[in-house]
This record gives C-alpha cells, structure tokens and sequence, in this order.
C-alpha cells in the first residue's frame, strides 16, 4: 500500500485508495461499512494530530506571540493576537429566512436528512419524535417551532423546495438534540466586541433565546444563547 506525503509526513491513506474515496476494494468495508469506522482511519487521524510542529510553524507563532505580549508601561506592543478569552468561535447556518449561529463546540455533526419516527401521544411541534443518526437513537426538534420563525415567501432564501436540508446534531454534556436546517455556512471568528445588541425588529420568541447579532457576509446573523436554548429542550421535551 502506498502512502501519501501531507506535510512531509507518510501517511498511509488506504481510503483513497482501497476504501470510499478509492475503488471499494477493501475487505475490511463489508464490516465497518465506511472507512471512517475503520482502525486504520483512527490511527492516521491521531497521527496526524499528534505528530511534532514543522520547525517554521513554531518559528512563525513564537514571533507572533513575542509581539503580542506588554512591554513595561503594561500596553500591548501589538495587537496581531486578540486574546482569546475575547473572541469567539461559531457555526452559522441558515433556517428559514433567519441566519442564525451557535458555538461550534456544540456541533458533533452535520448529515443527510432521515426518516423522523414520531412517538405516540408525544410528538408535537415541537418534539417531531427519534431519528436513527449512525445506530444511535437521537430526539429531533423543530428549531423554527422553538424560535417562532415565520417563512418568508419573497425572501431570496425562501429556496425549502430546492435546496437539500441538512440534519444538525448539537451536544453539551450528556444532552444530544437534532435539528433541521436550510444551510450550514461553515465556521467564523469574531471578537466579541463585535456583538451588537439584538434589535427590537425581530420577533419576541428569537430575540429571547438571542445574546446579540454579528455581521456575516453582510448578512445579520443571530448569535443564539445555547444555555437558554438546551434549558428550554430539557423543561419542554424531556
């Protein structure tokens, strides 16, 4: 099996090769289903995390952190580094006509759309019932019951029809909720300086589960608190 060099390293890629992003040839696939199941995916992946910093790499950042530290008088000689206890990481994605935003360390997964099993007597609006994501047994929310959202037919994001949804899985703790959306943005930074304070045009429901607003691409996106919104699930579904 030949391997591949990422970054000087050897890693042995055997599933672009012999597994899915190969020719399928694998034995192991006929018991682990999907390469990402597999041993061998594991160990690459910690290898890859847990292997030396290139020489350039720690160069680069020693400078960067050197310049960021305070001189004498206590002011910063440079402000190339924002600390990180004042910025932000978040996962943005759109529902609705609404682009809204969570942390991203709540998010474990962004899959295809499945089947959603309502249980009698408990589904609702709310709690639509359980979905099977990877042989795990999950409860499924509507997110746009729970923030009130509207759909806005003139809405150049009005595209439900067309554009594919995704199902978002979001944990904290022992709590793991699914939900559906429109579209999934990707990651984005920001200092929270930058959050604005949420305006009063939006409708009751989402601004009491919204800790402020940032700008995204020129859109306004509603940075949602996630301790109000997992306190909600927990008292109304559970």
């Amino acid at each position: 099996m030949q391997s591949t060099i990422r970054n000087g390293w050897a890693v042995n890629d055997c599933w672009n090769q012999i597994g899915v992003g190969g020719d399928r040839s694998c034995p192991e696939l006929t018991t682990v289903i999907h390469c990402r199941n597999c041993p061998v995916y594991s160990a690459a992946g910690r290898t890859l995390l847990e292997r030396e910093a290139p020489l350039e790499y720690v160069n680069e950042w020693t400078n960067i952190l050197a310049k960021s530290q305070p001189d004498h008088s206590g002011s910063q000689t440079s402000t190339a580094v924002a600390p990180l206890a004042q910025t932000l990481s978040v996962m943005i994605f759109r529902l609705l006509g609404e682009w809204l935003a969570l942390p991203v360390r709540l998010f474990q997964e962004v899959t295809q759309p499945c089947a959603i099993h309502t249980i009698p007597h408990r589904s609702n609006e709310l709690f639509l019932g359980l979905v099977n994501i990877r042989g795990e047994i999950l409860m499924c929310i509507s997110l746009e019951n729970l923030l009130a959202l509207e759909t806005i037919t003139d809405s150049p994001h009005h595209l439900s029809s067309v554009v594919p949804k995704r199902m978002v899985v979001v944990a904290r703790d022992e709590e793991r909720w699914v939900f559906t959306v429109d579209e999934v943005c990707g990651v984005y930074r920001f200092q929270l300086d930058e959050l604005q304070a949420a305006p009063v045009v939006i409708s009751k429901a989402t601004e009491a589960y919204t800790k402020g607003v940032i700008r995204w691409q020129g859109q306004k996106v509603n940075y949602l608190d996630s301790d109000i919104l997992f306190y909600t699930l927990n008292r109304r579904v559970l």
